[in-house]
């Protein structure tokens, strides 16, 4: 458990320039969005576990203190 929050890493942006045909251009896109809605998955997922982390770790503690 950290002290800090996460924060979602940022992702590349395609460029329309870096692409030399419209296919992989949209391509690049697609994966770049997949890419981007897995890394929003893993934040979200590991937001949710460090907030019950933090329960169970309150109630473990309040179990303590009798």
């Amino acid at each position: 458990m950290t002290s800090h929050p996460h924060v979602a890493p940022a992702l590349p942006q395609p460029t329309e320039a870096s692409a030399t045909s419209p296919l992989q251009a949209s391509c690049s896109i697609a994966a770049a969005v997949k890419a981007r809605a897995k890394a929003l998955k893993k934040w979200r997922k590991q937001e949710r576990l460090r907030q019950f982390m933090g329960w169970c770790a309150s109630f473990h503690a309040l179990g303590f203190s009798f």
